[in-house]
Order: C-alpha cells, then structure tokens, then sequence
C-alpha cells in the first residue's frame, strides 16, 4: 500500500505519469499554456505559497524532490533508488549529472542542506513536518537520512514533497516567509520567469531537464478571481486550463462547448462542516453529534454537487483514500437530532430557537465566498438545523478573511475566531495516515491543522500508537481505530468530497495526465 511497507525495500528508478486525462485528440505539445487560478500564490517558494493547491502545484514545477508520487507509490526523481532494511535507516542514492536552473551543480550537499533547513524552517501553509528526522548525511553521491524510530509512511509523506533547495542562494535566508522570486530556482521543468502580484506569473521551460525537455514552452498564469469569469475566458480562448473544480451546474454546458473537454477522476479533497470546539457549546461532543445527525449529507451531494460526489464518511477519510478504514455508520436522523438536544436541555424559545445553558442556539457560519457548492450547503444546512432549533447565520467571507479568522497565519498557535466554518482539505492529506493526525492531535506541534482546536485524551493516545508503529500493516489498524474515534468525537462533520473535474481546451493542449491527490496540475502532465 505504501513504498516502504517490506523489509530490505528498494525502489528502482520509474519515470513519472499518470492515467491520461482525456481519451479525445488534441495538442500534445503547446508553445503556450495559459492556466486560471483563483489568487494570488506569493513568489512561489516551498515556504512562500498561499494554498497547497494549486500553489505547491505550481511550486513543484519549479523544484524537484527525491521521489514523486505516481498512483499511491512513491518513485524516485532526484533520487535514483530508496533503500531500507527498518523503516528508519532511508539510503537514497541521487542522480548525477543535474544541474540547478541558474546552471551551478545539484549535489548531496545540497540535499543534506535541504532536509537540515526545513527541519529549522517549519512554516507556511505547506510546511513540511521533519522533526523525525535524527540525521542526514552523505557519502558520495548517496543521501542516508535516519529517523528517531521507524515510519514506514516517511518516503511518501515526506520525501515526495520536501523541495531540494540550492544551497547556495539559499542559506543567507533567515525570514523563510519573506523569500523573494530570486529564490525560486530549482531543478525543475519550468523556470519562473515572471511575476506581477495578483496578476500572475510566467514559467518558462527548463530544456536541459534531467527528465527531458517539457512538452509545453511557456506557461502563463492568470489570477482570475471569479469562477465564473475563469470559465468565460475558458470558452474565449483567454485560458487553457482552469485550476477550479467545475461546478455540477456548468458541467455539461461546457462539455458541450466546442474545443473544451472536462479531466475527470477520484479526488480526496475534503468539504466540512467545522466547529470551533474551543467555544462553547462545541467544546461538547455531545451537541457536535446532535448537531451532526441534523444534516442530511447524501441531500447535499444530490443538491449542491447534483450528484457529482461522494458522501462524506463521519471517519473522515474517503472511501478510496489510500489509508482508508472501516467505513463509520451514517449518521444522519433528524428524530435523533431532536430527542439529543432535548436532553442536553436545550428548550426551544419563543422565537423556536432552542437555548442551551441560558444561551440562544444561534450561530455564525463562515463561508469562501468563490465556492459555489460551499455556499449552496451552507443553505441547505441553515434550512437544515433550523428544522431542529439551530439558528444559522451566513456570512461570505472572501478567501484571505475568512482564513484570518479560522487559521490566522497559518499557525494553530495563533488561535481562532468563529463559531463555524464550511472548510475542506485538499487531497494530499489522505495519502498518509501521518497527515491525517495533524487535524486531530490537542499538540499544535503536532495538530499543525487542527484549526478547531480539538482535544481528547483518548484519540491522542491514538495518535501515540499510530506513530510508534513500524510497519503499514500495524499503522493500518491504529488508523482505523482513529478513525472511529474521529466519528464518535465529531471535531466536524464530513459532508462529502467532490468528485474531480477540470475543464481545459483540448485544441490548445490536452497533454494533461490524472494524479489521484493532484488532479491534473502537476509535472506528469508536461513532462514524459
């Protein structure tokens, strides 16, 4: 299930890809990619991007890591070869013969300085968790990484994300955060070449690529707020590629469109409800599960997806997601609903709003407020919870605000201001149980995502065991049981997970390739 789940592992040298997006002809190769993403994404460094998608998509066109993902396995890049006998012991011998984009060699050094910098450096909406990582060293041209203890779940989580960095522009840097676009050179397919803040980027292809020459000479980058105006330029001609799932709605209107075509596939991104379980009355399980059972998720993906999804597992976790356990019994029962709220206490007032603890139940709900399908369930829960005494207030939140009051900084740390938010995950977080535990764990040193601040003395326990295991099969079982718990405990409710779907002109180019966790925004679809 995962690379380094036998002993004595070693991984050979595969090239990159995916399943082909579309089985229509088009262009395989384009002078000129143009690509519609919704904001601005920083200087595009691996501590500088605003989103994990699509900015560490974009990042990833810029640098290399030692292995990259290709299905749910890890295979080497800048490494040829992963070795292990333990789970603990990582040989990776690199390649020879790469060069950086400013033309200076890649060598060991710079791969020992990259582990060793981001494990001072955690930061960013993409921070990368290396504490585990006891000592890097090199011997020639061949990498040994060594853990505390055994994690079997390490190459995938770990070494197909850390970005190598050069060191030498890189080790003058002190402020990670403030690294500016002359610090974006890697060993990747595409230079970045060009940027205007909030207006975009240029990327321009590497020709002495390690992987061969990019099938695509320039692409642009556009910041197109607007869903709406993003598939209106898809249809002119304006953009080739847009970075938004489509809505249902519009779906089949541009499949019909001449020279458009729809790369459709399984995703894990995740969309919620979140509860702020630091503010009363969340801190209650008891009201997140009554609360819970009022919301009809399989309505949701019939209303607002039209059907176009998945109906989210109480445990979190999709059904296809490569760490996936035994599916959690669905909650939904109005009745239930009732009855539960009735013995917390919570009498409905003069107004038919229930009041708990000499409090009206009636709550802000925070929603971004470029997403359609979000903003369509959050009126259907509003009409949903008001049918059992919860009163709900919208609010629209443009992206950057309504992050300032529910992840401030990025850092857990730095607290949180809401009561509920619709929230999501993109899909890398279930590819391994690792990252699934940092929503959950009460250490923000270790929940680096649990933005509602959730605690419990029992699922941490569970995250101890999940971590102190050596091998998948062990990790599988403590996954499941977190699981559960997550299910029982209900920091959220899981309302479904979108099925994936991104609109692009196949006249322009249609070399794009499907990356379960990546969609189609990644190097297999310009390289090999």
């Amino acid at each position: 299930m995962r690379t380094a789940t036998a002993l004595g592992l070693v991984i050979a040298l595969a090239a990159c890809g995916g399943t082909p997006a579309a089985q229509t002809p088009g262009a395989q190769q384009a002078k000129t990619v143009t690509i519609a993403v919704s904001s601005d994404e920083g200087t595009l460094t691996p501590f500088t991007n605003e989103s994990g998608y699509p900015g560490d998509n974009l990042v990833k066109l810029v640098f290399d890591t030692l292995l990259i993902q290709k299905g749910d396995k890890a295979e080497p890049l800048l490494a040829t070869a992963l070795e292990t006998t333990d789970n603990k012991v990582f040989r990776l011998p690199l390649r020879t013969g790469v060069t950086w984009q400013d033309g200076k060699p890649f060598t060991a050094a710079d791969a020992v300085f990259s582990v060793e910098f981001f494990k001072k450096n955690m930061s960013g909406d993409s921070s990368i968790d290396v504490r585990s990582v006891e000592s890097v060293t090199a011997d020639g041209d061949t990498l040994t990484i060594t853990l505390d203890s055994p994690d079997p779940e390490f190459p995938m989580r770990v070494l197909t994300d850390l970005s190598m960095l050069p060191k030498h522009l890189w080790e003058s840097v002190t402020k990670v955060n403030e690294a500016g676009v002359d610090k974006a050179v890697g060993t990747g397919p595409f230079k970045l070449t060009g940027y205007e803040k909030e207006r975009g980027y240029t990327f321009t292809a590497n020709s002495g690529y390690f992987g061969g020459k990019p099938k695509v000479d320039t692409i642009k980058v556009n910041v197109i707020p607007q869903e709406t105006t993003q598939f209106a330029a898809l249809r002119t001609g304006e953009v080739s590629l847009s970075v938004r799932n489509v809505p249902p709605q519009q779906s089949n209107a541009l499949k019909q469109q001449p020279n458009l075509a729809i790369a459709e596939g399984t995703e894990f991104a995740s969309t919620m409800l979140q509860f702020n379980t630091t503010r009363a009355p969340f801190d209650k399980a008891e009201v997140r599960r009554a609360i819970a059972k009022a919301i009809d998720v399989q309505d949701l993906v019939k209303t607002a997806l039209l059907g176009q999804g998945t109906v989210g597992d109480p445990g979190f976790v999709h059904p296809q997601a490569p760490v996936k356990g035994a599916p959690q019994p669905p909650v939904f029962d109005v009745a239930a609903a009732k009855s539960e709220l009735d013995a917390l206490g919570a009498k409905p007032g003069p107004d038919g709003v229930r009041v708990l603890d000499g409090k009206p139940m009636s709550y802000e709900l925070l929603v971004q407020s470029t997403s359609t399908d979000r903003l369509r369930s959050a009126e259907l829960i509003r009409d949903m919870l008001k049918n059992v005494g919860v009163a709900v207030k919208i609010s629209s939140l443009d992206p950057d605000s309504l992050d300032a009051k529910v992840w401030p900084e990025y850092d857990v740390k730095k607290g949180r201001n809401y009561d509920l938010t619709m929230w999501g995950w993109s899909a890398p977080i279930m590819q391994t149980s690792s990252d699934i535990v940092r929503l959950f764990a009460s250490d923000p040193e270790d929940g680096t995502l649990n933005i509602g601040g959730f605690e419990n003395a029992a699922v941490d326990k569970t995250i101890a065991e999940l971590k102190a295991t050596t091998t998948m099969e062990e990790r599988a079982v403590a996954t499941g049981k977190l699981q559960k718990q997550v299910a029982e405990q209900m920091p959220f409710v899981t309302l479904y997970y979108r099925n994936g779907a991104y609109a692009y002109r196949k006249d322009t180019y249609s070399g794009w390739v499907w990356q379960n966790g990546l969609g189609i925004l990644h190097k297999g679809s310009f390289v090999g």
